[in-house]
């Protein structure tokens, strides 16, 4: 079994490692980047050791050598790469094996493969997993860019083949030859940058899809389980915002269709560790394989909360050479769930991040709530870090008992100092399309939510009355405005509770 764990991240995913290491009991390290106080960075508290890794800031996450050097220093037996980072790397994970230090995640040579969409695309056609129209190489020239374009017509996308995260996939939409050349020159240019690659290939778009993805787990060894699916639809520039267990899309028959494929994805490269198969659905149900994220996901939480199963646990005792004990037919659904990403970020000034101080911070709880963060009342948001601040999950017997689940615990959250997100979620709480189910990657551009969220916060808080009803109305503001004197005094008493807690602890 393995006994320490560098975890090669920070934040929420680094709390959560940790705790897993806890309970578990292995020993943990964490990491945190000089020239900044490492009480900013809860990990440093929680983990067994903390280490700096100097100056470089962002970049010491990223210097390979050097967390290899931490990890033997520190006697670490494995290392936890988390999301992000050098979670997909496969030369990170050839080193560490090479330094005999377990690397919990994907081989390298599965790694080289799935961070390749191209090469994921040709094992998905190779087992007979549905795929879009599209290049099935990258396009070598401009020459042949044009023929592809000629041949599957507007709309498509051209998408980076190492790209992730939503960077690197640019919209074509018209015929415009002059534009399609600019925007493939543009976006080689970021693709190098980026992703040092110049490989980009076509996809054709698909109108109003659903994005699904399915959670595999395998031994290494060629035995492979999938724990159901996540509906990921609701999302901001390609990137996932709300994620739920399960999907309110798929029915019995479909739901059993691509859970077998994405076992049959893993099965073909005897895959080891945690992985995650996604989906993009038409509105008619159709499903075609879109790419394999071969890590830990963000949204995690949800399956482990419908499932039962300890997912992070789960890949520590796989990394320790341990067989696959759990088979398909252990893994029973109950229940709903559905994870909020929490970003600094202003929704209705087009989702921009902000950076900042949080000058306080007051988390939900109570039955079926999750809150997975690292922020505290006086915590610094980073301009080079992702803009993540947590990760609200609940659960409830059912979708509606969810939603409202969710509905309570916004109303509980509080971030002061810089801007989130939780206007933006009390908004779509009460959209209709998302409350019934029928909604796609499209929803947010197409509610065009960041206007209710401008009106929410210019509106008046009580309608104008007239005529015979001035004097009511005047009743009513006196009232009303009583009350915003009592919240504001039950939120200086949260306010209190969090500093006398820092005391404690």
């Amino acid at each position: 079994m393995i006994k320490k764990i560098l975890i090669a991240n920070r934040g929420e995913i680094a709390l959560r490692i940790i705790r897993a290491c806890k309970e578990m009991g292995i020993e943990s390290v964490a990491l945190y980047p000089g020239s900044v106080d490492p009480g900013q960075f809860l990990e440093t508290k929680m983990a067994d050791q903390a280490v700096c890794l100097g100056e470089d800031g962002i970049l010491g996450y990223l210097d390979q050598r050097k967390i290899i050097q931490i990890a033997k220093r520190t006697g670490a037996d494995a290392i936890h790469p988390g999301y992000g980072f050098l979670a997909e790397n496969g030369d990170f994970a050839d080193l560490c094996l090479k330094n005999r230090i377990k690397f919990i995640g994907p081989s390298p040579d599965a790694l080289r493969k799935l961070g390749n969409k191209i090469e994921a695309k040709k094992i998905a056609r190779k087992i007979g997993l549905p795929l879009l129209p599209g290049s099935e190489i990258a396009v070598k020239d401009e020459k042949e860019l044009l023929k592809i374009a000629k041949e599957i017509r507007t709309p498509f996308l051209l998408k980076a083949a190492n790209g992730g995260g939503g960077v690197g996939i640019e919209m074509i939409e018209k015929e415009d030859k002059k534009n399609l050349l600019e925007i493939f020159r543009k976006l080689k240019r970021e693709t190098k940058n980026s992703f040092d690659s110049e490989e980009i290939f076509v996809e054709k778009f698909l109108k109003n899809p659903r994005h699904i993805e399915f959670q595999i787990l395998g031994d290494g060894k060629g035995k492979v389980i999938h724990f159901g699916e996540r509906e990921c639809s609701i999302q901001r520039r390609n990137q996932k915002l709300i994620e739920e267990a399960p999907s309110p899309f798929l029915d019995k028959k479909m739901r059993k269709k691509m859970g077998k494929l994405a076992v049959k994805f893993g099965q073909y490269l005897k895959y080891e560790s945690l992985g995650t198969v996604e989906f993009l659905v038409s509105e008619d149900k159709r499903f075609y394989f879109l790419e394999v994220n071969p890590r830990l996901q963000v949204e995690h939480p949800v399956t482990e909360l419908v499932t039962g199963f300890d997912l992070v646990k789960e890949q520590i005792m796989i990394a320790s050479g341990e067989k696959l004990k759990i088979k398909q037919g252990d893994i029973k659904f109950r229940g709903w769930a559905m994870e909020f990403r929490i970003y600094a970020e202003d929704a209705s000034d087009d989702f921009r991040p902000h950076e900042g101080l949080i000058t306080n911070y007051l988390a939900p709880s109570g039955k079926g709530v999750e809150v997975h963060s690292f922020c505290q009342p006086n915590q610094r948001v980073f301009p080079f870090f992702d803009s993540l601040l947590s990760k609200l999950v609940v659960f409830n017997d059912c979708r509606s008992g969810c939603i409202q689940r969710a509905k309570r615990a916004f109303e509980e959250y509080l971030i002061e100092g810089i801007p989130s997100l939780i206007p933006f979620y009390k908004v779509i709480l009460e959209n209709q399309k998302f409350l019934n189910g029928s909604f796609s990657t499209a929803f947010v551009e197409k509610e065009d939510l960041a206007s209710k969220i401008k009106k929410r916060k210019t509106s008046p808080k009580i309608e104008d009355q007239k005529g015979d009803n001035e004097e009511l109305a005047r009743t009513v503001a006196y009232l009303y405005l009583a009350r915003q004197k009592e919240d504001a005094s039950h939120t200086n008493k949260w306010k209190m509770a969090e500093r006398l807690k820092i005391f404690e602890e």
